[in-house]
């Protein structure tokens, strides 16, 4: 097990950075359903080698999960690199329709192409474009190979993480309470520790190349929500407001956990009975 981030992995965690320079996500709003697919920062991402970061090897494909999830980029340049072609769909719930005329839904039973048309807006806490399929049986497909995808998800969360944990951090040193900062207080000091040392073992998790993808990637998940649940608590009540930016980190943490948990469920059953 080595944890040592090479020079190459850490010079393409830079090319990332640089190529992530300026991008905000969008603003959300309750019972708004938007898609944050960036075509231009795909174009940016793909020029600096995303895509070839698969065949690169474990250690590109976690400093690129680890870069995208520290500035909340959108989830859709992952889908790409593993479905060409169509949307990424599970169960019948799709994400990232736009640009696309069938989705990929992913089954226990295997994989089938279903036409987009008459897909309507899910529910949704995030800016994933998340929509359910009018179609439940569509043409059957390969199930694709998503051990990449798993690895991007689970490097992501430990991105989005350690973002999460480093506002909380900033706001305890600055908000004074009871006459002294919020991060002098033995209760908060405990809290942001437990979150610390989650979000360490994520980074660890990130960089670890795994025989199975698909547990690490609910831990992931799980770990990710229970940081950003902390960051409130310390926030206090200002964290429910949707102008701070630890909103945007907690509503992406939750629905990419739902959604990265089903397809684990089924692409996990599919491996199995094959």
């Amino acid at each position: 097990m080595n944890f040592v981030v090479g020079p190459e992995e850490a010079d393409f965690a830079e090319s990332i950075r640089a190529a992530l320079a300026g991008y905000r996500p969008p603003t959300w709003s309750p019972g708004a359903a938007l898609d944050d697919h960036d075509p231009e920062l795909s174009s940016r991402m793909h020029e600096v080698g995303l895509a070839q970061a698969v065949a690169e090897g474990h250690g590109f494909v976690a400093a690129a999960g680890l870069e995208l999830g520290r500035a909340l980029a959108p989830l859709a340049l992952f889908d790409e690199i593993a479905v060409e072609g169509a949307a990424l769909a599970a169960a019948g719930v799709a994400r990232y329709p736009r640009g696309h005329d069938v989705a990929l839904d992913l089954r226990e039973a295997g994989a089938s192409l279903v036409a987009l048309d008459g897909a309507r807006p899910a529910p949704a806490i995030d800016t994933q474009g998340f929509v359910r399929l009018a179609v439940e049986v569509g043409e059957p497909a390969p199930f694709p190979e998503l051990r990449s995808w798993a690895a991007f998800h689970t490097a992501y969360h430990a991105g989005l993480t350690g973002a999460a944990l480093a506002l909380a951090v900033e706001h305890a040193r600055a908000r004074v309470q009871f006459g002294k900062p919020l991060l002098a207080l033995a209760p908060v000091q405990q809290m942001l520790a437990d979150a610390a040392m989650l979000a360490q073992g994520l980074e660890l998790l990130a960089w670890e190349e795994p025989e199975d993808p698909w547990p690490p990637l609910i831990h992931a998940g799980e770990a990710a929500c229970r940081v950003c649940e902390i960051a409130h608590q310390v926030h206090g009540a200002i964290a429910f407001a949707l102008e701070t930016p630890l909103h945007d980190f907690f509503r992406r943490a939750h629905a990419t956990r739902l959604f990265a948990a089903e397809v684990a469920r089924v692409a996990r059953g599919v491996t199995v009975s094959a």
